[in-house]
């Protein structure tokens, strides 16, 4: 969405590139006149606005960011210049700088700048707004959101509020930061060494019997448990607290 205002931005700046200079309007001095040459100013928001769209092709995940080595920057060209165009335009992802040279069309000689600087794409990210103990459950009011490097933001990386919520932290997680989503597990409802009620379901029956955890588990989590009257060990899938359910008869685990 903010690569199309960046081009409106664009042309709306280089349209209305000011004539401006001390020499700029004619002054008449002892009786005399004396006119000086009109010159046209392209200032830094030109110069941005300029490379950004050259940019914005260049970096195509997220919200273009851009920061000048030099923010000073500003053209000066005869009256009558064209518009600014960017060429020579070398772009490193991995360090996210750039380097290039902007151009003042229909000059002779050719009017160039170079700049160079930082830019790289941005995403939101949810975060942690305070520190949640392992074992306490995630709710939406512990759930914020921060701006991030698009190539620091990989599918390890928890991308939605949906994939923090629900959850607890396997260890302590920053505050702030960007969650690993292997740093997050279901909330453990099963606790090794205790008591389970373990379920087969069929098409045509269900039946239970009554085990002993040998780890603890979350809702969803694979765990293994031994059958209390067999004492065969096998590795059910937590349903509930103290419930567990086996796929079918004599899975035994490995």
């Amino acid at each position: 969405m903010l690569r199309p205002a960046l081009h409106i931005l664009g042309a709306a700046l280089l349209a209305t590139a000011i004539v401006s200079g001390p020499a700029a309007l004619a002054q008449t001095m002892d009786g005399g006149a004396s006119a000086a040459a009109a010159v046209v100013v392209y200032s830094p928001a030109h110069v941005e606005a300029v490379l950004s769209d050259a940019l914005s092709r260049q970096i195509t995940t997220g919200r273009l960011q851009m920061e000048l080595d030099n923010r000073a920057v500003e053209l000066r060209a005869p009256a009558g210049a064209g518009s600014l165009t960017v060429e020579n335009l070398y772009y490193n992802p991995v360090q996210g700088r750039f380097a290039a040279e902007v151009i003042v069309a229909d000059t002779r000689p050719v009017v160039r700048l170079p700049v160079s600087g930082r830019a790289y794409g941005v995403v939101q990210v949810p975060v942690l707004s305070r520190r949640i103990a392992p074992g306490d459950v995630i709710g939406p009011g512990d759930v914020d959101w921060q701006d991030v490097r698009a190539d620091f933001a990989g599918s390890d990386i928890a991308a939605t509020d949906a994939q923090l919520i629900g959850l607890t932290p396997r260890r302590g997680v920053p505050v702030n930061q960007p969650v690993r989503l292997r740093d997050l597990q279901s909330p453990r409802v099963v606790d090794k060494g205790s008591l389970v009620t373990i379920t087969l379901a069929t098409e045509n029956l269900t039946l239970s019997v009554q085990g002993k955890a040998l780890q603890d588990g979350g809702r969803g989590d694979v765990i293994r448990v031994v059958n209390t009257q067999s004492n065969r060990i096998l590795e059910a899938t937590v349903a509930g607290p103290s419930i567990v359910a086996v796929a079918k008869p004599g899975l035994t685990a490995k």
